[in-house]
This record gives C-alpha cells, sequence and structure tokens, in this order.
C-alpha cells in the first residue's frame, strides 16, 4: 500500500514545515547577522530537506509495513471476522487492520517522522555538517579573517590581532553551540506541531490524527 505511505507523508508536510521554518527563523535571527540572512531562512536548511525528501519515503513505509502491519490475517485459511475490512482485529496488512490499530499506527508515523528529522539533525551527521558550514560561512567571514589574521600574527605576533582571532574563535563557538541547541529541538517542535506539549507528553497527537479521512482512504484499498 505505497498510497498510505503517500498518504501520511502528505499529511505530515505540514508539520514539518512548520519544524523546519522555527528552527530556521531562529538560525537566521539568532545566529547570522542581519545583513548576510537570506531573503528565505528555509535556504540555511537546505542540505537537512533535500536529505529528508530523499529518504522519508522509504523509511516510512518500511516502518509501517512489514515492521509492525506484515503478512495475511487467515486463521486456519479463513479470514478472522472484519478482515481484510472494515475492521479486522489480527494485526497484518489489510485495510481493516489499519483501521482497527489506527491508534497504534498514526503513533507508529509520528515516531518514524521525529525520528528521521532528529537523525537529520544531529550532531556529527553529514546534514547536520553541511548546515553548519553554511550558518558559519554567513555568520563571519570567517575563511578570509582566518588567514589574514594567521599570517599577521605569525608574522608580528601583534597582541591586538590575537585579542581579534580569539574574539573572533569566541563568535565562531557560539555560533556553534547556538545552531547545535536549535536543531536540537527538531523532536519537542514536531510534538508541539502534532498538539503535545514539546516535553514529552503528546496528548494523544491531536493535531496529527487525521482519522476520519485517513481510514476512509485505508478502507478505499480492498
Amino acid at each position: 500500500m505505497e498510497g498510505v505511505t503517500h498518504a501520511w507523508l502528505g499529511n505530515y508536510t505540514s508539520p514539518v514545515l512548520t519544524v523546519l521554518r522555527e528552527m530556521s527563523d531562529r538560525i537566521s535571527g539568532d545566529i547570522i547577522p542581519p545583513e548576510r540572512r537570506p531573503s528565505d531562512s528555509l535556504t540555511l536548511l537546505q542540505p537537512l530537506i533535500a536529505a529528508y525528501d530523499d529518504q522519508s519515503f522509504e523509511d516510512m513505509k518500511t516502518a509501517i509495513f512489514p515492521s509492525f502491519f506484515h503478512g495475511k490475517c487467515q486463521q486456519d485459511g479463513v479470514d478472522p471476522p472484519g478482515c481484510p475490512n472494515p475492521d479486522c482485529p489480527v494485526v497484518c496488512g489489510t485495510p481493516g487492520s489499519m483501521v482497527h490499530f489506527y491508534s497504534k499506527l498514526r503513533f507508529i508515523v509520528y515516531n518514524q517522522t521525529r525520528h528521521i528529522l532528529e537523525q537529520l539533525a544531529k550532531p556529527g551527521s553529514k546534514t547536520y555538517q553541511q548546515v553548519e558550514r553554511t550558518v558559519l560561512e554567513r555568520s563571519s567571514n570567517s575563511r578570509r579573517t582566518l588567514r589574514y589574521m594567521r599570517r599577521d600574527i605569525l608574522s608580528t605576533f601583534d597582541t591586538e590581532r590575537l585579542e581579534e582571532l580569539s574574539s573572533f574563535t569566541t563568535r565562531t563557538t557560539d555560533a556553534q553551540t547556538n545552531l547545535k541547541n536549535i536543531l536540537g529541538e527538531a523532536g519537542p517542535l514536531l510534538e508541539q506541531a502534532c498538539g503535545g506539549t514539546g516535553t514529552g507528553v503528546t496528548n494523544g497527537l491531536p493535531d496529527c490524527s487525521w482519522e476520519g479521512p485517513m481510514k476512509e482512504f485505508i478502507l478505499s484499498y480492498p
């Protein structure tokens, strides 16, 4: 049921965009000087966005099928009542099973969405390093400044230049720390976007349920 996977990813487009926008706006506003901010802050997270678009479908499909829903519902060659639809009390790969276990299904989808965002925003990941490089380049003219300072310090040991280098290093460290803190909020921000508190209390994810239309869509499959 690839269509079900596509439908879930479509549902999560808005919550995920809310998370990305919140983080990118904070990065732009808190780390980057006004004159170096991009017109659209989301461009700062382009590596992360591209990786999410590339990985999310296969990862979500696997999380739903076969990690939880899988196989046939038949017992001794007979479908249990409600199977394959509209309401099958056996965990299997039918529409009725997904409808019956919908409360579990929507948490599977939420947890997978949160997992991939957190992994892409994790320090040391390829996407994190790419975002960090972009942010540091915008937060200061780092390469040119560092080359200039190194040459000057090595030749003159100028105290003023040493103080300037120390200040530059501090700004870079502050930017790295702020970026780590902001991207570390990916999970809690998604929880908030889905109706939770952002502190581990999901409240049942009321804003990421889509129960009525999703059940109807799932049951459109034979």
